[in-house]
């Protein structure tokens, strides 16, 4: 396959560093049609992000309020992979800590930049299934209630705006297209959550 045409990057130079959470570059290129430009790039961390699925088909989601765009909305567990660790090991750690479930199995479904065009994010998305309860959820900052929500109720969600960002949208299209076959139960449709008293 030919390859399409290139942009160059002839120089590149740090504008503010937000470590650990972003970076911003200001870069010289030529893009493939000749024209020199300056453009900004965003640097953010990897993701990893998880999506559990019980018997009934239902994801584990997070109903939690996200200030910077002001919206109530549904969100897959997860978390920026720390340096030097393995990003499944990510995935098991945060999907603990913000719900207190565990599943043994993850399975990459999804790797993938959001924004390429400004931001340099790469969110790795992950299918779990049978998820246990197994503590209390120990992430405080990232509070929010627990939600099982029916994968057949997908595509109304995204239409509706209420999946929280690309890999909680993206996991949640991947899950409902590759976990095969009907529920072995009558669903009973979307659930909150029940957590024991702590102690």
């Amino acid at each position: 396959m030919i390859e399409p045409p290139r942009t160059t990057v002839h120089r590149e130079w740090t504008v503010y560093n937000g470590n650990p959470w972003l970076e911003v570059t200001r870069n010289e290129i030529i893009t493939p049609d000749g024209l020199h430009r300056t453009h900004h790039a965003i640097r953010l961390n990897t993701v990893a992000t998880v999506i559990a699925v019980d018997v009934h088909h239902r994801a584990l989601l997070m109903r939690r309020h996200r200030w910077i765009v002001d919206t109530i909305g549904l969100e897959s567990p997860g978390g920026i992979v720390d340096p030097g660790e393995d990003p499944l090991a990510c995935a098991h750690r945060e999907l603990l800590e913000e719900t207190g479930f565990e599943v043994d199995t993850l399975t990459l479904v999804a790797d993938l930049e959001p924004m390429p065009g400004l931001v340099r994010t790469r969110h790795l998305v992950y299918l779990g299934h049978d998820p246990r309860q197994v503590t209390m959820p120990t992430d405080g900052e990232e509070a929010a209630q627990l939600l099982w929500m029916p994968l057949a109720e997908t595509a109304g969600l995204l239409a509706k705006g209420m999946l929280l960002g690309t890999g909680t949208a993206v996991g949640m299209l991947a899950a409902a297209a590759l976990v095969p076959g009907q529920p072995t139960t009558q669903s009973p449709g979307q659930q909150f959550v029940t957590l024991p008293e702590p102690g």
